[in-house]
């Protein structure tokens, strides 16, 4: 297994917030994560990404446990890139120095200022702002853009750290239906070589992209599946999934 989560716990001063959580993931997989609010599921990406240690438990990537480990050297040694649920970029930045600042290789203090913009330069940030829908905005504040084409600017330097395993923590948050779709498209086209984990509630969006879909309910795993097989699980539609149209039909029937 690519990723493993082995027994996973975050105790906050006696609360809980992730409990014996074990999971694994394999390399190229689009994994999501869903659950009701204060299940866990940005817990699990904040130890994975190094924001958070772990109480107890161990993180595996390819067999090297990275728990406790710090979060740069996560990002920059073991390859693992964070999309916040907030756009996180330069608003008096253009687009694409955005992705310019982003680019692997170019992290370092030393790098930074001897850095040389180049035609390979050029060209791969051209191909990453064909691949996020913004060859058009390439020249425009951040500010300007919507919000759902700030998400892909940040999305896009993700792409340009080009790290192996990618963590979106709600990236279709506030997006239009449009803007939605296509966002689903861009994971699963330009990171189809890359090992995606998701968190978001957008069940629409889930279906679109998850291969298998892990559900958390108080810190724990309570189901895991793929995507019909999970939202057809009575414990999930009941704690998760339920409808005021569910609701009403229950109600109706007592």
């Amino acid at each position: 297994m690519y990723l493993e989560l082995k027994h996973l716990t975050v105790d906050f001063n006696g609360f809980l917030a992730v409990h014996d959580v074990s999971l694994g993931i394999e390399k190229g997989e689009t994994r999501v994560i869903i659950g009701p609010n204060g299940a866990g599921k940005t817990t699990i990406i904040d130890m994975i990404t190094g924001k958070t240690k772990p109480t107890q438990g161990e993180i595996l990537l390819n067999g090297v446990n990275i728990a406790g480990k710090e979060s740069y050297d996560i990002s920059n040694t073991y390859g693992i890139g964070r999309k916040f649920q907030g756009p996180n970029v330069f608003d008096e930045m253009s687009v694409y120095e955005n992705l310019e600042v982003a680019l692997s290789g170019h992290t370092s203090l030393w790098q930074a200022f001897t850095y040389r913009r180049t035609r390979a330069v050029d060209v791969r940030l051209e191909e990453i702002l064909s691949q996020i829908n913004l060859t058009e905005q390439r020249d425009m504040l951040p500010r300007f853009l919507s919000h759902g084409q700030r998400q892909w600017l940040e999305m896009g330097m993700i792409l340009a750290q080009n790290p192996a395993i990618i963590t979106l923590d709600e990236p279709a948050a506030g997006m239009t239906d449009d803007e939605t779709f296509k966002t689903g498209e861009m994971i699963k086209s330009v990171m189809k070589d890359k090992t995606v984990i998701v968190v978001e509630h957008d069940m629409d969006f889930i279906k679109q992209i998850a291969k298998t879909v892990t559900v958390l309910n108080q810190g724990e795993i309570l189901a895991e599946g793929t995507y019909e097989e999970v939202s057809h699980n009575a414990e999930v539609i009941r704690v998760y999934l339920k409808t005021d149209d569910t609701e009403e039909e229950e109600a109706e029937s007592v």
